[in-house]
């Protein structure tokens, strides 16, 4: 039997050499195509072209078990020849310009700048900004919205807010408002968030019947919450929540915050590492309302629209992966007034200086009209 699958290993190695010689034979002659294209100016994309291929291919297959296979290697055929088509069709873009630029200057993230953040002083935002920046003057607003507008009128140099959280998600909210906006993301950190149960000094665990906190992190508590038996209610920020009890006469309350929270407000932690996972971690982004790109630069996040349409996805997906580009995210979110059409958002390590990633940026620009570049940036742990 292994002697068997040894000879039928050697047949396949046999036709897999064929199939290179003729797939190297046919990304020549797609090159030449391209160049064709380039002089008269004609779209890469032919989708009709493709279509009559696979149904004269997949006609003459008798094996109904292997026809989704076929179609399945020839969009991989058809997504890869058009990559390498429109590295030579499109020509540098606007975003490619601007992203040459950018890199030209050579920044470093500042040590110091105005900051925005939602909520107040203790909150877990005010923890991401001291580790993004070594001396950061901050500002805090009551709404992600306000953080947004605050940079927007130039009252701070970039906002910091979260954008997801290891057990609850992301932020759905702060990713629209980055579309709104057309903010660049310059910067991210993930927090490590530890919350306790705070309360006024001398109240007691047993008479708490009310816990206030940001909605992330009463959803972040949710088991434990559940188990002590109390009310919950919804306040902009834990750290909001934290000063409303020590501002409150009521003994009856308690707040989920963070240490930090608790200390700066004068509570009382009553019990610490209250969330159900012990793991839990929010990923905080820094936003500036001009591309900017600092050194060490390796992480960048886009938007691409994609319609509700076999295969629409698969052909966004092939690009990136004929790069070999590791994508660390990817999320739809429905587009506004319409049922059948997404929004994804990419996360992928890149070095954004490397000529193949901003050519795909360039195509992604000039194929898809929804596409948004949100930034090339580090991540610290």
């Amino acid at each position: 039997m292994e002697n068997n699958i040894e000879v039928l290993r050697q047949e396949i190695d046999s036709i897999d050499d064929q199939l290179s010689t003729l797939y190297l034979k046919r990304m020549e002659v797609a090159r030449q195509i391209g160049q064709a294209k380039k002089a008269t100016k004609t779209a890469v994309q032919a989708t009709g072209r493709e279509q009559k291929i696979i149904s004269k291919l997949v006609e003459k297959t008798d094996n109904d078990e292997l026809k989704g296979y076929l179609n399945r290697l020839y969009a991989t055929v058809f997504a890869t020849s058009k990559a390498y088509q429109r590295g030579i069709v499109i020509e540098s873009s606007e975003l490619q310009n601007k992203i040459t630029e950018a890199l030209q200057l050579k920044a470093k993230m500042p040590i110091s700048a105005r900051i925005a953040c939602q909520g107040v002083e203790g909150a877990y935002s005010n923890l991401a900004a001291t580790k993004l920046f070594e001396i950061p003057d901050i500002t805090y607003f009551k709404t992600f919205d306000g953080v947004f507008s605050a940079v927007e009128k130039g009252l701070c140099n970039y906002g910091v807010l979260p954008i997801e959280n290891s057990s609850t998600g992301s932020i759905t909210q702060v990713y629209d408002l980055m579309r709104k906006h057309k903010f660049y993301i310059v910067g991210s950190v993930r927090v490590h968030i530890k919350h306790t149960l705070s309360v006024k000094p001398g109240t007691d665990i047993k008479n708490i019947k009310t816990v206030y906190s940001h909605e992330q992190g009463l959803k972040q508590c949710e088991q434990y919450l559940k188990n002590l038996g109390v009310e919950t209610k919804v306040v902009e920020n834990t750290a909001v929540a934290a000063k409303m009890v020590a501002e409150s006469n009521d003994d009856s309350i308690g707040a989920i915050c963070s240490p930090l929270a608790a200390e700066i407000y004068s509570l009382k932690v009553l019990e610490t590492d209250v969330q159900d996972n012990k793991d839990n971690y929010t990923r905080f982004i820094c936003v500036s309302r001009k591309l900017e790109i600092f050194d060490g630069a390796d992480k960048i996040s886009i938007v691409v629209g994609a319609s509700h349409t076999p295969g629409s996805l698969y052909g966004l997906l092939g690009d990136f992966a004929s790069l070999g580009l590791n994508l660390t995210k990817l999320e739809s979110r429905p587009v506004g007034n319409s049922d059948f059409e997404f929004m994804f958002y990419f996360d992928f390590e890149a070095e954004i200086a490397d000529n193949r990633v901003t050519g795909l940026l360039s195509r992604l620009t000039e194929t898809n009209p929804s596409f948004i570049f949100l930034g090339s940036y580090k991540e610290k742990l």
